[in-house]
This record gives structure tokens, sequence and C-alpha cells, in this order.
């Protein structure tokens, strides 16, 4: 090979033309001019695109600055509306869905002007209800102390949201020089005014901040010039921003931030003037190397400036790089023109090489000659070397006799080298083959034509192979037909393969059993040969399987299953059918039955099969079972109707405990109906605001006064009329709507409670019911921090009620909860106290602060004195780990006197006041003590 590639003639041809050279150089020189000019074009369009990017970012920007001053003169006009009187619940109303609905609000705030003369009646008047209040400003070391004595203060008296900005009630907005000049300009202008950046004594201490303020003059007063507007301002009303909160939530919200091509900051200016950047994003960019800055272009700076209320803003947008979708011309120009310029010095090479290869052509003729008997060897050996069976075989001779087998042929069916050779090709196939593949092939032979066909053949050692065969003529220069040459494909595995999975397709792979495709199809069967007798549908389920995967495994559980099928189908008569239609759950086809009698018998031999004890690995399982069964025509007459209603059946015997057998009747399906209806009308409750809570006073035993309330939803439903608890809670729990109506009670019932609280009528506590599935949510303590906070109640006046059995299933995770709730103040009770399974070991654990006796145990401590010392216990250890104790459900004198009696601390129930709606319960809570009213001696 290296001889002939050094053959002098082989060296001219590969030799690269002079006039191909010079071609391909002109050709880049004209590419790279026109790229250029190109290249120019598209950065210009570029720039201008940049620029109108930045100002759609910019007019967002100034949008959300304009919303925030929006919101500042709606707040302000409420004050002018009510003649400068604004209630704090009146602004507390108007104010707190402002703060919700933008993020970027800090707080919303009323200062008002007070005097030194008028500082001891102003704090005073607050104490009453905010504790420890003061006016109060900023010292040097950045710590809020009490105000010093000035001629006049004007102090935060409204915050929203006060549970956040606490900090800033009472504070002295006339204290900093830097405030009180931006206000000072607000109550000049009558205008809004915006503070320069600043640091803000509520947050993190980063400087972004940003105060807009307006003045609030007194009605009537005339405000014709600046000394008359000084004079008639009773305060400012002002709107407290994060600024670089309020950039980032507003660019994202219009879905203008990306991780681009650009950078974006956003500059103010502190009271010195020194240019502040309060939002910054992605942040400073990478270096880009000397290939992208060619390839996207310099770096271009762009900067906007606007004014926010008379604060000077600037938002500078650079883009560090062109995207590859800009610059398609130019690139594509560049591509073009190195193709035609290599297309064209390619031309002028081929060319020039013409000549040269006409005088290489005898050479070359020559070597194909040589190469052709080496290119015969290497086929026979190709053919020798193949991986499938080929053979040749006359088309002259009787019989058609083997001439050639190749190697693979002779290892596949099991001969020697040599041994196939004059044997008839009849040889292969299996014996007595009369398939409809080798009358194909027959054909083909004596056709002379191309065939193919699947065929079994058999091997020497007697195994049975499936093949695909492919037969194709050999002809002689006459056209006739010596040979045939045969190729021989084996997909023994794949047609096993195939075979699997067709059985995998109608059987379940588990237990062997048939499978929801082939059920139908047995039904169907079933009902066909039926002539008109009963085919009874069984629905099967295992009862308190679940368990078993859940302690033992998901391993025995499986080998569980195979043995309860092998007995379900053991049970059966060879006409019937048994199939595993997903996890415990099985069908059964029973035919021959004249009756529901018949039925029944036949189905108790197969839940006596599964009653016996089963060992699986060391363990004995006994198991119960539930079924529903449907029968053919009265209870359906396709398979899909047989199966619903046997299903239906099956749970209903499901819902009356368990372990037993339900045979279908219509009512089943219109009860199945009434709880999907029901499950439907469930989902739209919330969003039709369909709920409200009713509330039912908590009592101190010692003097009779009402200290709390306990929260209790009901649903009242436009159709269905009141749906009472028991009906609809359970069906939640199941559907996992439980949370958001939970979540519903727990905001209601605080947002209410704050409200009456609000009215004066005490520190009242409000107890909340939590659901199993609540109490597992990961984010209980953060929603439950949420919602005190959007509602302003304190955290003490909140009590969580939590059941035994719930802080059971997974006590560790439980107590890290409860000790989150406690640390936040928080109350915890054990609701039902008694009725669950908790032990003492871990009451002790369990940081509760009350203990709530169940209605069950109240009712007996009257003539039961079993009962009454169970009371009486429960008290004493409630009292022994300093915990309180709430009686419910008491409804007599007899029974109140005797917790008095045993030291019990509050009680709740009719004897008191039945569950009311909040308009009743408010006359309750006016009245400051209750008088018990027994319903019954």
């Amino acid at each position: 090979m290296n001889r002939l590639l050094a053959h002098p003639l082989l060296r001219r041809r590969r030799a690269v033309s002079r006039a191909a050279v010079v071609t391909l150089l002109a050709g880049f020189v004209l590419t790279a001019v026109l790229f250029g000019a190109a290249r120019q074009m598209e950065g210009g369009s570029a720039r201008a695109d940049f620029e109108q990017r930045t100002a759609v970012r910019t007019a967002a920007v100034t949008r959300a600055f304009a919303g925030a001053v929006y919101d500042l003169r709606a707040l302000n006009l409420l004050f002018a509306a009510s003649g400068g009187d604004v209630s704090r619940d009146a602004f507390d109303a108007f104010a707190q869905p402002l703060a919700s609905r933008n993020g970027y609000l800090v707080a919303l705030e009323f200062q008002r002007f007070v005097s030194a003369a008028e500082r001891p009646a102003f704090e005073a008047a607050r104490r009453r209800f905010w504790p420890g209040f003061s006016i109060r400003e900023r010292s040097p070391a950045g710590v809020l102390v009490p105000a010093a004595a000035r001629e006049r203060y004007l102090v935060n008296d409204y915050v929203v949201p006060i549970a956040s900005n606490s900090a800033v009630f009472g504070y002295d907005a006339w204290a900093r020089d830097e405030q009180r000049a931006f206000m000072q300009r607000a109550i000049d202008s009558g205008e809004p005014v915006a503070s320069p950046v600043l640091r803000l004594v509520q947050g993190d201490g980063g400087l972004r901040g940003v105060l807009v303020s307006m003045p609030v003059y007194r009605p009537g007063a005339d405000l014709s010039s600046v000394a008359g507007r000084r004079a008639a301002a009773v305060g400012t009303t002002t709107v407290v921003l994060d600024a670089g909160l309020l950039v980032g939530g507003s660019l994202n919200a219009a879905r203008l931030l990306t991780y681009g091509d650009y950078t974006l900051e956003l500059y103010g200016r502190s009271s010195s003037g020194r240019k502040v950047a309060v939002f910054s994003h992605p942040g400073a960019p990478d270096p880009q190397a000397a290939w992208e800055r060619w390839l996207g272009g310099p770096a271009v700076a762009i900067t906007r400036s606007f004014t926010v209320a008379g604060s000077h803003w600037d938002m500078q947008a650079v883009r560090v790089a062109r995207r590859l979708d800009g610059q398609v011309g130019s690139l594509s120009m560049l591509g073009y023109g190195l193709v035609l310029s290599i297309a064209a010095a390619a031309l002028v090479q081929q060319r020039s090489a013409r000549t040269r290869r006409i005088e290489s052509l005898v050479e070359r003729r020559t070597a194909d000659l040589a190469m052709t008997a080496g290119a015969l060897r290497l086929h026979q050996r190709a053919i020798e070397a193949a991986a499938n069976p080929i053979l040749l075989i006359s088309a002259t001779r009787p019989g058609y006799p083997i001439e050639y087998a190749n190697p693979s042929c002779e290892r596949t069916l099991g001969y020697g080298p040599g041994e196939l050779v004059g044997k008839p090709v009849s040889c292969l196939s299996r014996a007595g083959g009369d398939e409809p593949g080798l009358e194909e092939l027959r054909q083909a032979l004596q056709e002379r034509r191309k065939g193919h066909a699947l065929v079994h053949q058999a091997a020497l050692d007697g195994r049975e192979l499936v093949s695909e065969v492919y037969l194709a003529p050999v002809n002689d220069a006459d056209g006739h037909t010596e040979h045939f040459v045969v190729t021989t494909y084996d997909v023994t595995m794949a047609k096993r393969y195939e075979a699997e999975l067709a059985h995998r397709a109608r059987y379940d792979t588990l237990t062997g059993l048939a499978n929801r495709a082939l059920l139908s199809d047995r039904i169907e069967r079933a009902i066909a040969t039926a002539g008109g007798n009963p085919v009874w549908a069984v629905a099967l389920d295992i009862d308190h399987f679940k368990l078993v995967n859940d302690t033992l495994g998901r391993k025995l559980g499986d080998e569980a299953l195979r043995g309860l099928a092998a007995r379900i189908a053991g049970a059966l008569r060879q006409a019937d059918t048994a199939a595993r239609t997903g996890g415990d759950d099985f069908m059964l086809v029973l035919c021959g039955c004249a009756d529901e009698r018949q039925a029944a018998a036949r189905l108790q031999a197969v839940r006596e099969a599964i009653g016996e004890p089963l060992e699986c690995d060391g363990h004995t399982l006994v198991f119960g079972s539930s079924a529903g069964v449907a029968g053919y025509p009265a209870d359906g007459r396709d398979p899909e109707t047989l199966v619903k209603h046997a299903e239906v059946a099956m749970y209903r015997a499901k819902q009356t405990g368990r372990n037993a057998v339900q045979f279908y009747a219509p009512h089943m399906n219109a009860h199945a109906i009434d709880r999907l209806a029901l499950e439907g009308a469930l989902r739209g409750a919330l969003r039709d605001d369909q709920f409200e809570l009713y509330f039912q006073p908590q009592v101190d035993l010692g003097s009779g006064r009402v200290v709390g309330t306990e929260a209790l939803i009901r649903w009242r439903h436009p159709d269905f009329g009141t749906v009472r608890p028991d009906r609809f809670i359970g069906l939640a729990e199941e559907t996992g709507l439980i949370v958001p109506i939970g979540d519903w009670v727990l905001r209601a019932a605080c947002r209410q409670n704050r409200a009456w609280q609000h009215a004066g009528l005490g520190p009242l506590r409000i107890a909340v019911n939590l659901s199993a599935r609540q109490f597992s949510e990961p984010g209980l303590v953060q929603n439950v921090r949420r919602v005190l906070d959007e509602t302003g109640l304190a955290a003490p006046s909140l009590e969580i009620e939590l059941t035994e059995s719930m802080m059971m299933a997974d006590v560790e995770a439980a107590i890290e909860t409860m000790r989150c709730l406690k640390a936040m103040g928080v109350k915890l009770s054990i609701d039902d106290f008694g009725t669950g399974y908790s032990s003492l070991a871990y009451l002790k654990r369990f940081p509760v602060d009350v203990l709530k006796i169940d209605r069950s145990f109240i009712r007996d401590i009257v003539g039961s004195p079993d009962g009454a010392a169970m009371v009486d216990a429960i008290i004493s250890l409630a009292h022994g780990l300093r915990m309180q104790v709430i009686a419910e459900g008491v409804e007599t004198l007899e029974q109140l006197d005797y917790l008095r009696g045993c030291g019990c601390d509050e009680v709740q129930g009719h004897i008191y006041a039945r569950p009311e709606p909040v308009r009743e319960v408010e006359l309750l809570l006016r009245k400051g003590t209750m008088e018990p009213t027994p319903l019954h001696a």
C-alpha cells in the first residue's frame, strides 16, 4: 500500500494548482469585506433593540414607583374624606389589603404631630392598648430610646402591618434631620415627596429604604400659602418602600428579568447626594474572553433617569454580549462566502487535475484488475466469517441439494464441516412440517424468484429453531437460474420474548392470575356461554393488607399476595376465573351458580381459604376479606357495569365494618354518586365562600368569666343545606382538602379574635383544632407564623388543639413541631384526652399547656364512681404536670359542681352556651361573665 501511494503519477494528482490558491485567497478577501459591512449594520440594529428593551424595563420600574405613590394618595384621601378623623380600625381595614397585595410596601403609616404639652396624655392613651408605649427616637448607636424633650414631635401613630413594624410604633420621624427635611417639603408643597435612600428602622438595615410622605391638613384650613399649610398640618401619611424588592418584584412580575445578555442596576441618592445602588441584576458580569468580544461586540451601557416624588433615580443597563440570533446575516454571509470560495477553488483545482487524471487512467485500470482477484477472495472470506447461516443450493438438480454451507450454518444446526454438502435442503425443516412458510419457499424455488418466510427448523441435536429465511436466485450470463443463495436469521429468542410479552399483557406478573384486560374477556365469554343463566362478578379486597407492607416490608407483602392468589385460585372451579386488579384487590367470575345462595356458598369457600393462617418468612399472617357481588343480568349486562357494581358493593362492605359480603343493590350506587357529588361540592366550597365559623365560649370556673372560645366550622351549601361536620370532615381528610380548609379556619379564627380584642372584649383566647394531615405538613410552623403576622393576633391568644393519636404517629417529629409552636408563644392543648393511646412517659415530654377532658368521661361522673374517679385522676395528673384542665360537654349542674370540687380550671358545654355564629357569641362576650343554664336535672 505504501508503494502504491508513492507512485509519481499519484503524487502529481495530489498537488494543488497555483490558480486554485489565487482563487481561494481572492474569495476570502471579498468575504471579509462583505462580512465587515454586514456586521456594522447588525451592530446598529442590536443597539437600537437594546435601547428599546431598556426603555421597557425603565417604564415598568417607573410604573411600580407610581403605583406606590398612588397607594399613598389613596391612603391620604381616606383622611381627607373623613375630615382628618380616621379611627385605628378604619385605617387598618383600609391599609391592610394594600400591604398584603404589594410585598414591597414595608409599612403604611400615619404620623401625628404631638406637642410637648400633649405628650403625657398621648402616651398614656396609647399604653391602654399597647403596654410600654412611649415616643421614641434613634440614638447615635442606632438603638430606639425615649425621645428627648422637644416642642414638637411627629409620631408614628398608625402602622400597618403592625406585627413586622412594632419597632416603629411611636417613632418620632421629626427627630432625624434627613427625614424632617423631606417631610417639611411635603407639608410646604401639599404633594407627595420622596426621601433619600435610607437605612430603615425596621428590616435588615440595608441601605435601600425609601419613604414617600404626603401631608394631612386640618379640614377647612386656608392652604393658599406655605405658612397656612404649615399651620394646618396635623400629620403626614407615609408609605415605606423596599426599593430593591419593588424593582425586582415589578420586573419579575412583568417577566422582564432574564439572565441573558445584560445587567441591570438602579441607583438612588443618599442624604449626602451620593449615588447608592439599591438593585442589581444579575450582578457584575464575568470578564469576556477575546473571542466573545469579537463575536458579540464590546459591552454597551445605557442609563435612563427618572424622578419619583421629587427624588432622582438612574437605571443603568449594560449589554455584555450580543446574541447570535441577531448576527445571522453576517455569520451566514461569512459562512456562505467561505464555502463559495472553497467551492470555486475546488472547481479550478478539478479542471487542473482533469488532464492528470486521464494520464493515470491506464495505471488505475491495471490496478483494478489486480484488485479483482483479491476482492473475490475477500468475499469468500466474508461469507465464511458471517455470523448468520448462508447456504448455496443447486437449482438444476432434483431435491435442491446443498452445495455449500458456511461455518455459521454448520454450528447453528449442529453439523460438522462438510456434513451438509449433498443433503437436500428439506432436511433442515422440522419433520412433517406443513407450515405456510415452507409452502412459500417451495413456490419461490419452483418459480425461480426471491422468497422470504418464517419457518421452524430442526437442529441435529433435536433443538427447534425459529428462523427468518431469505431466498435469492443466482443467474448465469444467459439469465438461467443455476443456484439459490439461502440466508437465515435465528429469531428464536425474539419470538420467545414476544410470547412472554403477550402473556404479560393478559396476566398479572406477580401472582400469575388474569389481569384487568383478560378479566373483561373472561366475563364476556361467561355471559356469551351462560345461556341466560346468572354470571356473578365478585370484587374481593384483603382487609388491612397495607399494614403488612408498612410493617414487614413490600417483599414479604408480595410473597403473601402470591400465597393468597394461589389459595383463591385453588378454591375456585376450573370454569371460574380469578384476576388481580391491583394491590390487594382481586376480582372473581363465578359461573354455574343459579342464585345468590349458591354464589355466596362458593364465595365463602374462597374467603375461608383466605382466612387460614399463612406462613411467610417466619411470620404467621391471618387475613380477613371484604367482598362485593354483582350478578348478570340483574346488576349489569356488560363487563364494565358488572365490575363497577361489584366494587360499589365491596366498598359498602368495607364501610359497614369489613370482613363481610355485600350483594349489590341500586341504593349503593346512589350512595356512591352522592359521595362523589359531595366531594365535588366540597372542592368548590372554599372558592365560593360557603364555610362559616361558630364559636363556643370557654368559661373560667372560679370567676365565671369568659376566657376564650373554640372555633367550629359549619358548611352552608346552597343545594345540600347545612352539611354536618361529621359528614364532610372525613371526606376532606381522604381527599386532602382538609389542609386548605384547615388553613381557612385558622386564618378566619385569628382574624375574628383580633377583631374582638380591638373591640375591647378583653384578652380572649381562640382554640382551633388541627387535623392529622395539617399537623404532618412540613410548613405548619411557618404557616401559623404567617397567619399571626397577617391578622396581627398575639401568639398567646391562639390555642392549637391536637389529638393524642396524631401525636403518637411520629412522636419525635410531633415533639419538634410542638416545640417550634411553643417558641412562638402559641398555647397547645390535647383534645379528647383519655380516648387515645398515649403513654404517660410521652405525655410529660409534650410541651402542652392544657388537657381537654373528653365529653364521654363527663357524662359518667354523676352516677358512675369509675367515671368520676377517671376525671379526678386526669385533673390531678394535669395539675401535677403544671397544665390547665378544660372539661367539654358539660350539661348539668351536678357535673359542674363535681368539676368545681375536683379543681377543674375551665369548662365548655351547653350548660353555658351552644356553638353560635359571631353575632350571638359577641353578645355573650360583652356580658363578661356567664351564669350556668342546665339542660336537664
